[in-house]
């Protein structure tokens, strides 16, 4: 905190003329000490949001969503209005975000056990009720059967079908999640009205207001 005082004008005169020698002047010690605590404060504040996104805590956004940061990702699950899997991708993308992609086996698990923590996810009732069964990032409008992730615009590698899954039908493009048993991926068709889930890093999440 030395630096602070040289502001204050608490140093001997001896120190503040060997400083004045060497800085040039007192108003720029002042203008150094400045940008000194701003770095501080900016080192503080990446130490606490860091903490609230690896802390897997449930949040609540001005749309009434639910939300959750793990590491440098937010999930918004959006269990209100059931829409399209076009009108979903659209929707995620209004807000800087883009439907789940679900790439790897520890990003699925997270996501499940917050899913099942927070009662978003249930049986469905029947085929016209969405339940919990959610739209993800995945589909094969561009060629049958050869389904790859619309986000990135990359093939499935890792995944996480559902027994007999998924169906070679011309009819059925679309992958969801939740369908029957939990976290579970099945093909289905696009048209369907399904909850959905939206991901954003965090460099969106610092470039606009939240959701």
């Amino acid at each position: 905190f030395r630096s602070i005082f040289i502001c204050s004008g608490s140093l001997s005169l001896h120190s503040s003329s060997i400083l004045k020698s060497v800085i040039m002047g007192r108003q720029d010690i002042c203008f150094l000490v400045f940008i000194g605590i701003l770095q501080v404060l900016a080192l503080a504040r990446a130490d606490i949001e860091g903490w609230e996104m690896d802390s897997g805590e449930l949040y609540t956004n001005v749309e009434g969503a639910y939300s959750v940061r793990f590491g440098k990702t937010e999930y918004t699950v959006w269990h209100r209005q059931p829409l399209t899997w076009q009108s979903a991708y659209e929707f995620c993308e209004r807000y800087n975000s883009s439907l789940v992609v679900l790439n790897d086996r520890e990003k699925i698990v997270k996501l499940q056990m917050f899913l099942v923590k927070n009662n978003f996810v249930q049986a469905r009732v029947n085929d016209e009720e969405p339940g919990f069964i959610y739209w993800i990032g995945g589909n094969d409008l561009e060629e049958l059967n050869k389904f790859k992730w619309i986000p990135t615009n990359k093939p499935f590698t890792y995944t996480h079908w559902l027994v007999g899954e998924p169906t070679r039908s011309s009819s059925q493009r679309c992958v969801e999640m939740g369908d029957k048993a939990l976290g579970r991926w099945s093909n289905s068709p696009c048209s369907f009205k399904r909850y959905f889930i939206c991901e954003r890093s965090f460099k969106s999440v610092r470039q606009r207001t939240e959701l």
